[in-house]
């Protein structure tokens, strides 16, 4: 039977029927994936007699000298990385000028594949893919690699051993954490995965590639990214801006520790976030012994008190038999059944009261406990007086200017004064979903009409810094559709329900042009 000629022009004539075609010393046996810059194909190598994942680049960007480079970038950063974590390369070479990588063939789906499939992931597999990702990302990290494209489509979960390792080191960059590929000031990756550091488009370092990990397991517990917009400018300012909902509201099951580790994975200011990838390895023992410690405590709470009841209620049961007659063996049973309600009631009680959030806890006289847990349990309605204690600063005093289409950006902090529970919105509000947010107002010099931007940047309890503490956080919106002209600019700190607490007014200047 004649062989069908290759539909790939950069591959030779097929030797074989299994073939689609030759590519060096590989023979291309089926295609894998393929995407803008290149496809991956499953791939014999006739020397070794083995299997690879051989990825080519497409002849477009193979064509172009930066293109190449950047392909042989990947090739070196990932071969510089030896770790089971990370996916092996054998070789990377050129072939009548068509650039390959010849990689371990990995058994398994990508990441993003499971995600699509609606695959359950236990406690125990998200523990183990954050520590196996942060191991892979702490060997390329100790080699001064930043990977910038952690996203579930970069991240192979091997079968049938369930090891994840990381893929495509296409964007990695090294030594000083400067791209010589990519123009100053460019976006490169996938939005939705970005850090905000690289939203902005600012220098990186190890901590960029954490944020990405905590996207990826936020979509691994909720089933979706935790923030997700139509639009590229809309993904990077929500990126920057916005805060995701709380983790344990859309699954109450996920261990508490486990989600507080991913949203400080999701810290907006980098300084936030663990230092490292080998400091987050040691938080994820920690974390993961605290879930293990609260679900060991909240089994034995359900499971052996009662137990112990159960065999008090026997004895008594057996010695009264021996003495009294049928009707006294009932009575001794309902009164088993009720000892029984009453231990379990007291299990729940005390299964609740070990998982209430830290904050909830507060150096209260013992006869008000109950009334604060009760408290603390139900939403509270949030009044501009019981905010009080939050105040908001700019970083700058001064009017500020920018050139018109380029993003105005302003760095904010806000502060909690309090000084004790009973005045700490951040405990007093700790069952509600938002406590304050910050809202932009923009308006023409000298009128009172609102124009865009009018969006919120919302502080849930957690994201609330402690009690004499302050937390950064940045605005920026996009000037491109305003005119060049001078704004009166305010940001204004609102309960939930919109009222006033506090308001700073500045002027923004725009300059330029909006033609393009």
């Amino acid at each position: 039977m004649p062989v069908e000629p290759s539909t790939f022009e950069f591959l030779e004539p097929p030797q074989t029927e299994e073939e689609l075609g030759r590519l060096g010393p590989y023979s291309v046996l089926t295609l894998i994936g393929e995407g803008g810059m290149g496809a991956v194909f499953r791939a014999r190598d006739n020397r070794l007699k083995r299997d690879v994942a051989l990825k080519t680049m497409r002849k477009k960007w193979s064509d172009s000298a930066v293109g190449r480079k950047r392909f042989v970038e990947e090739a070196r950063s990932m071969a510089a990385v030896h770790h089971d974590n990370v996916a092996t390369v054998f070789e990377v070479g050129i072939h009548d000028a068509t650039p390959y990588l010849a990689m371990e063939m990995l058994e398994g789906k990508p990441l993003n594949e499971l995600i699509k499939e609606n695959t359950r992931f236990s406690t125990d597999q998200v523990f183990r893919l954050v520590r196996e990702v942060a191991s892979g990302l702490a060997a390329a990290h100790q080699r001064g690699i930043i990977h910038r494209d952690i996203k579930p489509a970069n991240i192979w979960i091997e079968s049938p051993s369930g090891r994840a390792k990381i893929l495509d080191f296409g964007l990695a960059i090294a030594g000083g954490h400067f791209d010589r590929f990519s123009h100053r000031g460019s976006v490169l990756g996938s939005p939705a995965y970005l850090s905000p550091e690289q939203s902005r488009g600012e220098p990186l370092d190890d901590r960029s590639d954490l944020y990405s990990l905590g996207v990826v397991l936020y979509q691994v517990c909720a089933g979706r990214p935790p923030l997700l917009c139509k639009t590229i400018p809309q993904q990077l300012i929500a990126n920057i801006c916005d805060s995701p909902p709380p983790l344990h509201e859309i699954q109450r099951e996920l261990p508490h520790p486990l989600c507080d580790l991913i949203h400080q994975l999701l810290e907006k200011e980098p300084r936030n976030r663990p230092k490292s990838a080998v400091e987050l390895t040691a938080q994820i023992k920690q974390t993961q012994k605290r879930c293990d410690d609260q679900s060991n405590a909240a089994l034995k709470i359900v499971t052996t008190q009662p137990d112990a009841g159960i065999l008090s209620a026997n004895s008594s049961e057996q010695m009264i038999e021996s003495a009294k007659p049928n009707q006294s063996k009932k009575k001794i049973s309902s009164q088993k059944i009720y000892a029984l309600c009453a231990v379990s009631l007291l299990a729940i009680l005390l299964f609740v009261f070990w998982n209430r959030p830290e904050e909830r806890v507060a150096s209260k006289p013992a006869q008000k406990s109950k009334a604060n847990v009760t408290m603390s349990r139900q939403p509270a309605r949030v009044t501009p007086k019981s905010l009080s204690q939050l105040s908001i600063a700019l970083s700058s005093e001064e009017a500020y200017s920018f050139e018109i289409p380029n993003a105005a950006t302003f760095k904010l902090s806000i502060t909690n004064n309090s000084s004790a529970p009973t005045d700490d919105p951040k405990y007093i509000f700790s069952a509600n979903d938002v406590t304050a947010k910050v809202v932009t107002l923009l308006s023409a010099k000298g009128s009172n009409e609102i124009i865009r931007p009018a969006f919120a940047v919302k502080f849930s309890p957690k994201r609330l810094p402690s009690r004499g503490g302050s937390t950064s956080f940045i605005i920026q919106f996009l000037t491109n559709e305003l005119e060049p002209d001078s704004y009166d600019l305010s940001f204004e700190l609102q309960t939930p329900n919109g009222e006033t607490t506090q308001r700073i007014n500045r002027t923004l200047i725009l300059t330029g042009s909006t033609d393009s």
